[in-house]
């Protein structure tokens, strides 16, 4: 789904997100189980611009090839003992609808392997017309409120750097678990900006990846509440890994439009930090892009 919708559209709802991370897949030959034990040349099959971008700044040991198909047509290319691939990065999201969850060697996101998923991975939305009322109240009823925040955060964000699937920019937003010290809820007086992972416990609770609807309900059950509080990662890396910008923001989120704001002012800060220049120079190189098909 475009980043910029008609004006006669609009999204009338988002589904409960699956693992919206990418996926490490290893030849079932091979003994390895993650990016950084992967020995020097080891070829990773992808596709995709921002995972190679990402891959090639944290691991300029790795080589990459592209590789095309469906998920089974893929798969097969790295399972083939002739084939000169290692390993895949693929959606983890895919691979759990398609039942092929087993295949993940390891899940990759900043605390492991360092990369950052696409914008709305994992995430199904339906777009409606923006007039039908019959409609946006039926999907209301389907829809995931909070994916849908955390969505429309993660596409303002690409929308306001200009961005498409194309161009290497990587995000991870988390909801902010609740906890209690000394039998007191902690959830407010949350700060807003960027502050080390690390430090968020301090001020507003422990952050959960991917929070769904699922997620919301097993918690309730065992007593576990969220808060309001989204926390939003996003980097811009250049096409050959040698530069990039990276933020980390977090901001108490009640509605849609807080969501868009927030997405908004995180591009703005990577704006700050210099990603204009990469994204120029990204464009400069449109070619490389077109090559490896725009993925």
């Amino acid at each position: 789904m475009p980043t910029q919708l008609p004006p006669s559209t609009s999204i009338g709802c988002i589904f409960p997100r699956e693992d919206p991370r990418d996926a490490l897949v290893v030849k079932p030959t091979l003994p390895y189980k993650s990016l950084a034990q992967l020995p020097e040349g080891s070829v990773i099959g992808t596709s995709s611009v921002r995972r190679s971008a990402q891959l090639k700044r944290l691991y300029p040991n790795l080589k990459f090839a592209d590789v095309r198909g469906n998920v089974g047509t893929r798969l097969a290319k790295l399972d083939n003992p002739e084939g000169e691939y290692t390993a895949l990065i693929l959606a983890a999201a895919g691979l759990t609808r398609l039942g092929m969850s087993e295949r993940i060697t390891s899940y990759l996101d900043s605390a492991s392997g360092g990369i950052l998923h696409a914008v709305g991975q994992g995430a199904l939305g339906i777009e409606v017309r923006s007039d039908d009322e019959d409609v946006k109240k039926l999907l209301s009823a389907v829809g995931d409120e909070w994916t849908t925040r955390a969505c429309l955060a993660e596409r303002s964000l690409m929308r306001t750097l200009e961005g498409g699937c194309s161009v290497p920019i990587g995000v991870e937003t988390e909801w902010v678990r609740k906890k209690t010290s000394l039998g007191t809820t902690v959830g407010t007086g949350v700060g807003v900006g960027a502050k080390p992972a690390a430090e968020y416990d301090k001020f507003s609770g422990v952050a959960v990846t991917g929070r769904t609807t699922q997620d919301e309900g097993e918690h309730k059950e065992s007593g576990v509440e969220f808060t309001e509080n989204l926390i939003m990662r996003a980097i811009v890396v250049s096409l050959d890994g040698k530069r990039h910008v990276e933020t980390e923001m977090q901001r108490r989120i009640t509605n849609r439009e807080e969501a868009d704001e927030f997405g908004w002012d995180v591009a703005k800060k990577l704006v700050e930090l210099g990603a204009e220049d990469i994204l120029h120079d990204i464009n400069l190189n449109r070619k490389i892009i077109e090559e490896q098909g725009d993925a």
